[in-house]
């Protein structure tokens, strides 16, 4: 189910008392359940318990979603990796699950959208799971345009496919840049090319994004004209490698995969353009030049920690090693 049925169904109606969060976006399993929490307690006391497997024993958990009082309290409950409960802890939460408690609501969230594990598969038979995977393409601009729309700002439609490329690898990431350039913007009701221009750090991700693409695609006159613009102006070569190792594995786990692309495996320090693109660019590559990308990448790890080298000439021979 997507988020935005669940939360209309939610404000049409009443509030549910099992909701079961799957996908990694941190800002989406945040705001479904502000709006679960808005619409559940109205005017009455805010009763918010968050339960983590990792600091409380199973026991504790099934203790306090069981509990009542002689009031019938309202109470709300976030139970994070909800997966991580084991033997009959797991068996008390399904039972539980299958009759809830009308007083008490339980959100449930699991980071991995993929996992087809046993409890996984269970919980899904009790209560359909509501995405809250990062989401891509029109998705996104809408998510920019409300984040823009909440600072009372307009902005052109181009820009919002550039904060995009900027910080779309996740909507808190995408929104926190949305905020800084509102605030570096002042009082102006409108954002243009300028503010986003001015704005710290616009430059150099801008054209991370476009290196790696070239690099990806093989482009070595572009690859090499924006590696110069890259080391000399706005980057280090040691802050490049993270995202130049980042590139090159994916590469090889699509090879390794038969040319299946895993989505939304965590934070990736590369744009969604790029990321989308990993497939295409591993067909230009043989498994051994992306492992030996790979090793390369690691002797220039050693030798910037080790040594003095030219940052400029270490990258410029990569790209020649890689694709020259």
């Amino acid at each position: 189910m997507k988020i935005s049925e669940a939360i209309s169904n939610m404000k049409a109606g009443s509030v549910n008392t099992l909701y079961f969060l799957k996908g990694n976006d941190q800002f989406l399993q945040s705001f479904f359940i502000e709006n679960v929490s808005r619409v559940f307690f109205k005017e009455h006391i805010v009763d918010k318990t968050l339960m983590v497997p990792d600091d409380m024993k199973g026991k504790e958990i099934i203790d306090r979603l069981t509990a009542s009082d002689l009031f019938s309290s309202k109470k709300l409950f976030i139970l994070k990796n909800a997966q991580q409960l084991k033997g009959k802890t797991a068996k008390d939460l399904f039972s539980y699950c299958r009759t809830p408690m009308e007083s008490h609501v339980l959100v449930m969230t699991m980071d991995d959208w993929m996992d087809r594990k046993a409890f996984s598969k269970k919980m899904a038979e009790i209560i359909k799971p509501i995405d809250t995977r990062t989401p891509f393409g029109n998705e996104m601009k809408k998510w920019a345009k409300y984040f823009f729309k909440e600072e009372g700002k307009k902005v052109q439609p181009s820009l919002i496919d550039i904060m995009i490329e900027m910080a779309g690898d996740s909507l808190a990431h995408l929104r926190n840049e949305i905020i800084k350039v509102c605030i570096w913007s002042g009082d102006k009701s409108s954002i243009n090319g300028e503010d986003l221009k001015q704005f710290s750090g616009w430059i150099r991700t801008r054209q991370r994004w476009e290196f790696l693409n070239a690099l990806g695609s093989q482009n070595l006159k572009d690859t090499i004209e924006l590696g110069k613009t890259i080391i000399t102006h706005n980057e280090t070569l040691i802050s490049l490698l993270y995202p130049l190792t980042c590139l090159f594995q994916e590469m090889l786990f699509v090879k390794m995969n038969h040319g299946t692309f895993q989505e939304y495996r965590g934070y990736m320090p590369i744009s969604p353009s790029v990321r989308k693109r990993i497939p295409q660019f591993s067909r230009g590559f043989t498994k051994e030049k992306l492992k030996s990308a790979l090793s390369y990448l690691g002797e220039i790890d050693k030798r910037q920690k080790t040594s003095y080298t030219s940052d400029e000439t270490e990258l410029l021979q990569f790209i020649c090693h890689v694709i020259g």
